[in-house]
């Protein structure tokens, strides 16, 4: 019963990390996707635990996009990777 409530989490794409992954500034993969919202040769935007994490470069295209499994892979020049959004103080997340 335990396993089937986990892969109904991860259907329902409730992550509790993620994991970036870069290979020489060529190739991302990124986990815990919930949502794709931009995907250009030099912007690639989404949703991360409820986080915007905008990835920004040159020539870059969408290998793959699953946001059922929360998987994208990215090939091109990767240049940045940056979160945005509100973040609790680390005193908050501690005594939260």
């Amino acid at each position: 019963m335990e396993e089937q409530n986990n892969t109904q989490n991860l259907s329902k794409n409730q992550y509790k990390s993620h994991k970036i992954i870069c290979e020489n500034k060529k190739y991302l993969c990124i986990t815990g996707v919930q949502k794709a919202d931009n995907a250009s040769p030099t912007l690639f935007s989404c949703i991360v635990l409820g986080t915007q994490l905008t990835i920004t470069g040159r020539d870059m295209s969408v290998k793959k996009l699953d946001t059922t499994e929360g998987i994208v892979e990215i090939v091109g020049e990767i240049d940045e990777i940056k979160y945005s959004g509100e973040r609790k103080s680390f005193l908050k997340r501690l005594f939260k």
